[in-house]
């Protein structure tokens, strides 16, 4: 069984073929006329807030970001770490892989320091947004428990549950002593190096002030969802909304599709259906989501064809003439 599942991991197109099967599975089981309805009586004025309000949020999360790279004794600026995040985004968008825009805004944002620190930051973001994007599905659907099916409970219950065993799980690799000695020895200096940048990020002042910005993040992501269910008109509560995201998001991590498609597409057919929305209604909220994250990301394309600009060589002359004083 691990076999073909990790050659679907490692294989663009067989991930490719799989998206393209699950696609056209749930094409199978829609009304592609009523879909043809939604889109046609769109209202995308909202769509295109819906795109501003997700690349205003890239720019929160970088921020955040931005604080890790900080307590993890990275020097970068702010700027940097946008436009780090922009491109990475980008990346995740349109590459086949869905760590690679990861990888590349380690890269970015270390420049030339430790990369394995900037790595960690990256690992520790990603965790820490999905707990807050938990987080605000559970005080959405406190806040009116009555328009959340329970099977849109259970499945909340359930990401939370995969979450926590998912970071207990990293915390006890990076920070137990007893996993530190079944570590080969010449893997225990890049460890420590992760231990060291995880528990700066884990300070109490840190988590503080990123866990409020997450939130907003996470309510700003939420707000442009909405504002797609209103562009098309679906009747769909906002509390159920809220508790579906963070388990789609979940299932779409799993690397058997080309970023997600086609296994998005098919958790909110399924539970989107709890809360009474048709397939074909499931199906069009997705992809107009993905869309929106689309456009959202398009930004990152300049920051990766344009780069900051270079210390000019008069401040290098300087410099250099300053040293052989």
């Amino acid at each position: 069984m691990r076999r073909p599942f990790g050659a679907i991991a490692r294989s663009a197109w067989a991930r490719a073929l799989v998206s393209a099967g699950l696609l056209a599975l749930v094409l199978t089981q829609i009304d592609l006329s009523q879909a043809g309805e939604r889109l046609s009586g769109g209202r995308w004025g909202l769509f295109s807030a819906a795109a501003a309000i997700d690349f205003v949020s890239f720019l929160l999360a970088a921020w955040r970001w931005h604080l890790y790279l900080r307590a993890a004794g990275l020097e970068s600026s702010p700027a940097t770490a946008i436009r780090a995040y922009l491109v990475g985004t980008f990346a995740n968008t349109f590459l086949p892989s869905q760590v690679g825009g990861d990888v590349a805004r380690a890269f970015l944002a270390s420049g030339s320091g430790p990369r394995l620190r900037a790595a960690t930051t990256v690992v520790v973001d990603r965790a820490t947004a999905l707990a807050c994007l938990i987080a605000v599905g559970w005080i959405a659907a406190a806040a009116s428990p009555g328009e959340v099916p329970g099977e849109l409970w259970a499945a909340l219950g359930a990401a939370t549950g995969v979450a926590g065993v998912g970071m207990a799980g990293a915390a006890f690799l990076v920070g137990s002593r007893r996993a530190a000695r079944l570590v080969p020895a010449r893997l225990r200096g890049p460890r420590r190096e992760i231990a060291q940048a995880a528990r700066a990020c884990a300070r109490k002042k840190v988590l503080a002030q990123t866990l409020v910005a997450g939130l907003a993040f996470q309510g700003l992501i939420l707000l442009a969802a909405w504002l797609l269910v209103r562009a098309i008109s679906l009747d769909l509560a906002l509390p159920a909304l809220a508790a579906s995201l963070a388990p789609v998001l979940i299932v779409s991590l799993l690397p058997v599709s080309l970023g997600g498609l086609g296994v998005r597409e098919g958790s909110y057919v399924v539970l989107l259906g709890y809360a009474g929305l048709a397939p074909a209604d499931a199906t069009v909220f997705s992809l107009l989501g993905a869309a929106s994250f689309l456009l959202a990301s398009l930004p990152g394309a300049v920051a990766l064809v344009v780069r900051p600009r270079a210390a000019s060589p008069a401040g290098e002359g300087r410099s250099a003439a300053e040293g052989t004083r």
